[in-house]
């Protein structure tokens, strides 16, 4: 798409300097014509023709070779030089062209041309002075253009590159965490084995297909919540304190995929609730016009280290830290992610706009 976009932009600039240049052409001509219709024609052309020669000299010279390298001053002084030098040498061929049409064009009357040196000259300098300005400005613009196009398109390039990134985390951590679960309850014979593995096989359904989208609708995100949840609790021997309250608008809210999916871990991971009867586990989402709201409450087994510190390990951008950077980078300022540990309770509250 890149390569037809540039192929295109090349055919429109070469129409437009054709079209550009054949209209000064035409105003030239019609200019001259007092003085017959072939010396207007070849003053125009010689004109247009000399100020497309100031034009590309100016573009492809002075302002890639001079301007662009810091030199404004010698900039200044070659333009100078080149606008008073084809003012001149215009002047001087203006002078002598009826005798070269005379000579060209047998039969051709010899136009009566009565020049004034210093207003022809002024009118020179003015014309070229008006070719080097809008020859400067135009391949500026079109570089600062560029410049920015590039800048873009590789932002852009790494923005995707990050967030595929950050989104191939979460699988080989899910996955190692659910095999882990797995393994417990086949290496205790429990009942319950057989429907874990079910469940793995839908979470990872969603994990490998529905996931390589960009974004998922909120109803997809919370039956995998649901799962993942029921997951957890199939190798508790006993209930334990775990809620997930929903009251939502819109199912097909949109969101990325698996962004709560790290709280979630991280709620079950220090809440230790297996080897605490007293520990709970809240999660709740709320969603309406004005956006989504995911919040995660956990308590902290007195026993294990506090939340905040564990996340600043290595390793630990797989969980809240993958999450914050994905949001950052999905939803720019449009967010906005809070953590709070107090009295052995951990919050996180997820704002999306």
């Amino acid at each position: 798409m890149g390569k037809i976009g540039k192929i295109i932009s090349r055919t429109f600039e070469s129409h437009r300097f054709v079209i550009s240049w054949t209209a000064v052409l035409l105003l030239f001509y019609i200019s001259f014509m007092h003085n017959g219709y072939v010396f207007a024609l070849v003053h125009s052309v010689v004109l247009t023709l000399s100020m497309i020669l100031v034009s590309l000299i100016e573009g492809r010279l002075l302002v890639r070779h001079v301007l662009k390298k810091g030199r404004r001053f010698l900039f200044f002084v070659f333009n100078v030089v080149l606008i008073i030098g084809f003012a001149a040498l215009f002047i001087k061929m203006q002078m002598r062209m009826s005798d070269i049409i005379k000579n060209l064009m047998l039969g051709v009357p010899k136009p009566e041309v009565d020049i004034n040196w210093t207003v022809a000259f002024f009118i020179r300098t003015l014309i070229y002075t008006c070719v080097v300005s809008i020859t400067a400005i135009t391949y500026l613009e079109r570089n600062e253009q560029a410049v920015l196009r590039e800048s873009n398109e590789l932002k852009i390039e790494n923005l995707d590159m990050e967030l595929r990134y950050l989104k191939s985390q979460i699988n080989p951590h899910f996955l190692f965490n659910a095999l882990n679960n797995i393994y417990s309850l086949v290496y205790t014979k429990d009942e319950k084995a057989p429907e874990s593995v079910l469940k793995l096989s839908e979470m990872l359904r969603y994990v490998m297909v529905d996931c390589q989208a960009d974004t998922l609708s909120l109803e997809k995100e919370m039956k995998f919540i649901d799962n993942y949840v029921d997951f957890q609790l199939m190798k508790l021997e006993e209930e334990r304190d775990v809620k997930f309250a929903k009251d939502v608008k819109n199912w097909s809210f949109m969101l990325p995929p698996m962004i709560f999916q790290p709280v979630v871990e991280n709620a079950f991971k220090y809440s230790r609730i297996e080897n605490d009867p007293n520990g709970f586990i809240a999660f709740s989402v709320r969603q309406d016009e004005n956006g989504l709201e995911f919040l995660s409450r956990n308590s902290i087994k007195a026993s294990s280290l506090p939340v905040s510190s564990s996340n600043n390990k290595n390793g630990s951008g797989i969980g809240l830290q993958n999450v914050k950077k994905r949001l950052s980078l999905h939803y720019k300022d449009r967010y906005a992610f809070e953590t709070n540990e107090t009295d052995n309770i951990y919050t996180v509250r997820i704002i999306l706009k």
